[in-house]
């Protein structure tokens, strides 16, 4: 299996790369790659140094567990970031697409939609939104 996990570094994207990695350890055959859109427009291994920490991090979070993982950054080039993680999954031909949500509720997310919401409007794989944890109180 092919999985495509898309991070922005936030709490939910670090969430969505902790589930995508335990999906493909699960099965040895899987390929995990994980991706970050670059609003800068570099593309490639390198990427603007915001699209660095961010793989930095999410190669943190895969650790060992799956072994044939790839870190990629790709361009914005001004597009919306939903319509290009969209056309990299259909490039790479992945079998799932896992992206994290905040969860809000908020009437700009209804209205406006965040890009979990609209990845699952333009995406032609299935995709799959893993929730960030709650922040715990203080108390």
């Amino acid at each position: 299996m092919r999985i495509l996990v898309a991070t922005d570094g936030s709490r939910a994207g670090i969430a969505a790369v902790k589930f995508a990695a335990k999906l493909a350890e699960g099965d040895r055959g899987s390929q995990l790659i994980v991706l970050t859109v670059d609003s800068n427009g570099a593309s490639g291994k390198a990427g603007s140094t915001g699209a660095q920490k961010v793989l930095a991090g999410a190669t943190r979070q895969v650790g060992k567990g799956a072994r044939q993982a790839r870190f990629q950054v790709i361009p914005a080039r001004g597009g919306d970031v939903p319509e290009v993680i969209s056309r990299e999954a259909d490039r790479l031909r992945a079998d799932m697409v896992v992206v994290g949500s905040e969860g809000r509720d908020t009437l700009d997310e209804w209205v406006v939609g965040g890009t979990a919401l609209r990845l699952i409007y333009v995406a032609r794989r299935p995709v799959t939104v893993v929730r960030a944890p709650r922040k715990r109180k203080a108390g």
